[in-house]
């Protein structure tokens, strides 16, 4: 088929597969649409089969007939628009490279899911959920990069902002509108509304291989909009809520380090022949570290940053646990710190959840009961109940059993310092009502 114009003929089959999937999805037969939409039959046959180029008028008049919510009219706006794939996206951001330490058992399982999904020809959306400091992000990116030549279409990414100390979660249609840019939709021609920028997107990458890594997400409400749907493309999303609003997607929990990997991270950073002089103050510094990467990475560049500090001086200042989540910090970074990271899941939690989990930080038991926690907070059953699945949900308590919680590592120290404030500020008040 010859053209004038610069609209690809893979935009034109794009458009005419989002005009018979709307169409088949309201049972209406073309010819019928036909009729409603005042076109012929044959002239509707060919832009359904991509060789007519749509119009808008006939973009509008079907939207209305299928109610399609202006999908359409938006697809049409992008098709006519000559967009081109001069090259596909790469917006990966580097990884750790040889950095990057332990995990082999969580990347083996992605690549598991990525082949079962491919086998089957369906979508792949997996969210890695996890505890602030796990290393979400740096497993997600390192998976990522080790299966890129697998999406030669492109590779989409976006930090969500979720659990940003000082920033709102990025909105879905600011997203959708970077994705639509970067696969060459001139700024002119994105639709103004967040259902057609979702519409486009997923109908320009139907029948294309494309990663997408959404970074950081705070809720089910921010990320659904941003997956692709078709077979062929991939979605890793991470988060510290567990996201169960998408439905149908795999899981990855992320838990701490194993011990020989903590070894390892503080061996990668620090040098192998400092860590293994000093075993003993290794394995406390691990153990200190809670085994969570965020925790042992700032103590590792801390070492590394002077040739002559030893391990077990080091080992020594964070010996008490009062003091150890003021020695995980990084001086220059304000946010790299294990109290600013929990700070940003803590600070927002619910007054109910933020009251449940300084009092389980009050707690001597390592673990308590929903009947233990219902008297603590001398609340309803069922309503505590609920105020713990949530509080496990963003990953700030561990269920370790039927009924049963536990808050572990740092985090137990986050809470412990949380009730002690609110113990001091109790009696602060009661001496001011004296």
């Amino acid at each position: 088929m010859q053209r004038a114009d610069r609209i690809s003929q893979g935009h034109l089959d794009r458009f005419g597969a989002a005009l018979r999937r709307r169409r088949e999805q309201e049972g209406i037969s073309l010819r019928r649409l036909a009729t409603l939409a005042a076109y012929s039959p044959g002239w509707l046959s060919k832009v359904e089969n991509g060789l007519a180029r749509p119009t808008l008028q006939l973009a509008e008049a079907c939207d209305r007939v299928l109610t399609a919510d202006g999908e359409l009219t938006a697809l049409a706006r992008v098709t006519l628009a000559g967009v081109t794939w001069s090259f596909p996206p790469a917006q990966l951001p580097p990884g750790d490279g040889a950095a990057f330490v332990g995990r082999a058992a969580e990347l083996r399982a992605l690549d598991r899911m990525l082949d079962r999904a491919e086998e089957n020809d369906a979508p792949f959306t997996v969210v890695v959920d996890g505890a602030p400091g796990t290393g979400k992000t740096s497993l997600a990116l390192h998976w990522a990069h080790s299966v890129r030549e697998r999406f030669p279409d492109g590779v989409l990414h976006a930090d969500l902002l979720g659990y940003g100390p000082d920033t709102a979660p990025a909105e879905p249609a600011r997203i959708l509108a970077g994705f639509l840019i970067a696969f060459g939709v001139p700024t002119a021609s994105l639709p103004a509304e967040p259902a057609q920028l979702a519409a486009v997107f997923r109908s320009l990458v139907a029948g294309r291989r494309v990663l997408v890594v959404l970074d950081d997400a705070a809720d089910t409400r921010q990320v659904r909009a941003l997956l692709p749907t078709a077979p062929g493309s991939a979605a890793v999303v991470t988060s510290r809520r567990r996201l169960t609003g998408l439905g149908g997607i795999a899981r990855l929990p992320l838990g701490p380090l194993t011990p020989a990997d903590s070894i390892t991270l503080l061996q990668t950073v620090v040098g192998t022949p400092r860590v293994a002089a000093e075993p003993a103050s290794a394995r406390f510094l691990a153990y200190a570290c809670g085994h969570l990467p965020l925790a042992l990475r700032i103590t590792a560049e801390r070492l590394a940053a002077g040739p002559h500090r030893m391990l077990r001086t080091l080992a020594a200042d964070l010996a008490d646990p009062m003091g150890r989540l003021d020695a995980l910090a990084d001086g220059e970074d304000r946010e790299c710190a294990v109290r600013s990271v929990f700070d940003t899941s803590y600070h927002r939690l619910t007054g109910e959840a933020a009251l449940l989990f300084r009092l389980l930080g009050g707690e001597t038991r390592a673990e308590v009961t929903v009947m233990d926690a219902a008297l603590l907070s001398r609340r309803p059953v069922a309503q505590v109940r609920r105020t713990l699945e949530t509080l496990a949900d963003e990953h700030l308590i561990v269920e370790t059993g039927p009924e049963r919680y536990r808050v572990e590592g740092l985090l137990r120290l986050y809470a412990m310092e949380h009730a002690a404030r609110a113990r001091r500020a109790l009696e602060r008040g009661r001496l001011a009502r004296a």
